[in-house]
């Protein structure tokens, strides 16, 4: 399948079985301003389209071999070009022939001959319309992003990780992933000494210094406060905890609030834990990562501890079941 391209805005694709009716509406509509491209049958519609992205399709309805109905309940059920708009161009003034239309999927009809006015007009609502449900559709998905974003550190949530991690493991039961649990060591110090306000400071540019570091397809997630999670698919856990130990070094070396007149060090604790080698689950994959974390803790801080160099004796979890999170 080729890849679709749009080449101009206002394309017009017109699709008739008719020459003289296709020279008449390219005439109308390129001296409007429009581009125009032209099929003489359904079926060539239907190969143009899987290379070009017209913004509104003029299409006649009575065609040999692929009708223009037809033609119409393809375009709609095809996923990448049902969004753009049908215009019926019938001789027909048949109330069946019109129904069956708009049941097709067809947002409007002209019935030919129709004037320059008239067709015009059409033409300009329905770009119109098509533009303004397109900014809609990326309104709402722009906020749907948006909802899944911690505002402080431009990370993930926690409702990101739960949805995306799980769907992932169910999608890729065969694909390694890990997780590496990071936690900022005595924070509580910096905030205590420069301030809650230079404390979230502090957390932003760990943030950034975090995030160009993490390998494509991967994301970061605010987990709370002064702690993080960082989700590396495809990643085993030697790879996790490579990564892990170049993310609390760069941290290590950096002096933050330098904005602020300030040269505070930071350093940080990571624990990893990685899919399928330490856990079967989403819940036992967070878990076992925090494990690892409280190991770090209770060794100095200022480290990196996978899940599988603990020993016994550990300390209970603090990760809980989504659902009582």
């Amino acid at each position: 399948m080729k890849k679709k391209e749009k080449i101009a805005d206002n394309l017009i694709l017109i699709v008739d079985d008719n020459p003289v009716i296709v020279k008449l509406l390219g005439a109308m509509l390129t001296r409007a301003g429009y581009q125009v491209a032209r099929a003489e049958s359904g079926r060539q519609a239907l190969e143009i389209l899987e290379s070009l992205l017209p913004d509104l399709i003029l299409l006649d309805i009575d065609m040999p071999g692929v009708s223009g109905l037809e033609t119409c309940r393809i375009i709609k059920e095809t996923t990448r070009i049902a969004d753009i708009p049908v215009i019926f161009v019938t001789a027909s003034d048949d109330k069946d022939d019109i129904v069956a239309g708009f049941s097709a999927g067809a947002q409007d009809y002209i019935i030919k001959p129709s004037t320059k006015e008239e067709l015009l007009a059409r033409v300009r609502t329905h770009l119109a319309l098509c533009k303004t449900q397109q900014a809609l559709k990326a309104s709402r998905a722009r906020y749907r992003e948006l909802s899944f974003i911690d505002d402080l550190t431009g990370f993930h949530n926690t409702r990101y990780l739960y949805q995306t991690l799980q769907a992932h493991l169910d999608k890729h039961p065969d694909w390694p992933v890990t997780v590496i649990f990071m936690d900022i060591d005595k924070f509580k110090h910096v905030v205590d000494t420069h301030g809650h306000l230079n404390g979230s400071r502090a957390i932003a540019e760990l943030a950034a210094v975090i995030k160009p570091m993490l390998p494509k397809g991967s994301y970061g997630v605010s987990y709370g406060g002064d702690e993080f999670v960082v989700v590396l698919p495809r990643h085993d856990g030697v790879a996790g905890g490579l990564l892990a130990e170049q993310i609390r070094a760069a941290i290590a070396a950096n002096r933050f609030l330098t904005s602020q007149g300030l040269a505070v060090k930071i350093t940080i604790s990571c624990g990893v834990a990685s899919y399928p080698d330490d856990a079967g689950n989403l819940v036992d994959l967070l878990g076992n990562a925090d494990h690892a974390l409280f190991e770090t803790k209770r060794r100095g801080r200022n480290a990196v501890v996978t899940f599988t160099e603990m020993k016994t004796n550990q300390r209970p979890s603090r990760f809980l079941p989504i659902d009582q999170h």
